[in-house]
């Protein structure tokens, strides 16, 4: 742990460092996105690809967005025919929010964009700082 007065340059070089990248990283891949999505909405095709048909609510819940934005975001991607809504089989009520197969093969597509961005700053730094830079980011969400 790092301790002391100089601590707040840290964090500080750190929150710049961070939100430098991060912007950095969400304007190259926006602007390859297809179909007009916005990072969330690529970010919310992902999770329904892993958890498989969903609803709206655990799609909302995982996001950490009220429902009403997570219903938005589902029409527009329904409107570009890459999810669509079908009632579950076992209780009609429950309204399931699934990939289509244009969905699926854009998200094959979008994540073949995102490794090759994240591939080319990989190549501006060696194994042992990739392994070094993956153990700290993973040490710090956890």
């Amino acid at each position: 742990m790092i301790l002391g007065t100089g601590s707040e340059g840290y964090v500080d070089r750190f929150h710049s460092a961070m939100e430098s990248f991060k912007r950095k990283l969400i304007q190259e891949f926006s602007g390859k996105l297809q179909f007009g999505l916005t990072p969330p909405q690529f970010f919310m095709l992902h999770m329904i690809k892993d958890k498989g048909p969903c609803k709206a609510t655990a799609l909302a819940e995982q996001m950490e967005v009220k429902p009403s934005a997570i219903t938005v975001m589902i029409d527009r991607l329904v409107n570009h025919g890459l999810v669509e809504r079908r009632h579950d089989d076992k209780d009609r009520r429950v309204v399931l929010i699934q990939l289509t197969e244009q969905g699926k093969q854009a998200l094959v597509q979008m994540e073949r964009i995102r490794r090759e961005i994240a591939s080319r700053y990989f190549e501006k730094i060696d194994a042992h700082e990739a392994e070094q830079l993956l153990n700290i980011l993973e040490k710090l969400t956890k």
